[in-house]
């Protein structure tokens, strides 16, 4: 019988198992199920899911690499782009150690490589020790802020998280902004010939080329929020409840199914949270999300019969 978790509770158990069957593979739900002292229906209902969830990467939708088997056994298919080391942004980095701590709580996790992992990340954050960190602005602001109140084209060269690759762009700044704590530029990139959004503590080098820009700001807003961002109107199954629950939403109807109003700023995200509620949810209402989940769906599928 499955027990009831929080969000919290279901994601350390599941990283919690993930994390010892792939350490102790081949191995059955069965095996976890005893080991973790859980019912082997309530083991199989926190596994499967996993199976299905994949990260958006260069673009594209790759899969986790989790295959659980109908007789119940476990094995890892990894998709290569999730073996190479990744840079975290310390904030990410501070909720994976959380995370991972909770983990270490639970029954029966004895995993030596999450232990390790966990004693590394704590070190590298200071946790825990006499360092302290402190949080500055970006190394290039200045010299990124002279560029654009100069209206002079610079040349940076770029760390892209999910390619995780420095390219050299050349730039012609429109704006710099601070979104909660992060400093944006907003420019047109040559490289692409389109306006482009660049976390500036991602710039790892930054020159100053001497051209004046020959562009104007178009006035494109690329972050929206509050009451300026527009609302999406989702149906969803009540089964599905605890994937809304650390969302931002308000709930319009809670009866046998959900209803819920979803501030919307970017669709790339929408458009995940749709294929993770599955075929049951839907966008309802006559607004400009309304074909968001078939035309991910669609793309989705050439994919599929292209590969």
């Amino acid at each position: 019988m499955r027990k009831r978790r929080t969000n919290d509770e279901r994601l350390a158990l599941q990283l919690a198992m993930i994390l010892w069957a792939h350490e102790h593979q081949p191995v059955t739900v069965a095996e976890v199920a005893a080991h973790f002292g859980l019912d082997p229906d309530d083991a199989y209902s926190e596994l499967y899911p996993l199976q299905g969830i994949e990260v958006a990467v260069n673009d594209e939708f790759h899969n986790l690499g989790v295959v659980v088997e109908d007789d119940g056994e476990i094995f890892f298919d990894m998709n290569p782009l999730f073996g190479r080391p990744r840079q975290l942004e310390r904030g990410e980095a501070m909720g994976l150690l959380a995370a991972a701590n909770a983990a270490l709580r639970l029954p029966g996790t004895d995993v030596d490589s999450l232990k390790t992992a966990v004693s590394k990340l704590g070190n590298a954050l200071g946790i825990g020790s006499s360092l302290s960190v402190e949080i500055t602005d970006p190394e290039h602001l200045k010299v990124v802020e002279r560029a654009t109140r100069d209206r002079e084209r610079i040349r940076i060269e770029y760390y892209a998280r999910w390619t995780d690759e420095v390219s050299i762009r050349t730039v012609e700044p429109y704006e710099t902004i601070n979104v909660e704590g992060n400093w944006y530029l907003r420019a047109h990139c040559l490289l692409r010939d389109d306006h482009r959004t660049f976390r500036i503590d991602r710039i790892e080098n930054v020159e100053l080329t001497g051209e004046i820009c020959l562009r104007t700001d178009p006035g494109n807003q690329p972050f929206t929020g509050g009451d300026e961002a527009p609302v999406a109107r989702i149906e969803v199954p009540a089964h599905a409840r605890w994937m809304i629950e650390p969302l931002p939403v308000q709930i319009v109807e809670d009866d046998e199914r959900l209803v819920i109003d979803l501030p919307v700023s970017s669709t790339v995200f929408l458009e995940s949270l749709l294929l993770r509620l599955g075929p049951d949810a839907r966008i309802v209402g006559d607004d400009s999300f309304r074909d968001v989940a078939s035309d991910v769906a669609q793309r989705l599928l050439v994919r599929y019969k292209e590969s």
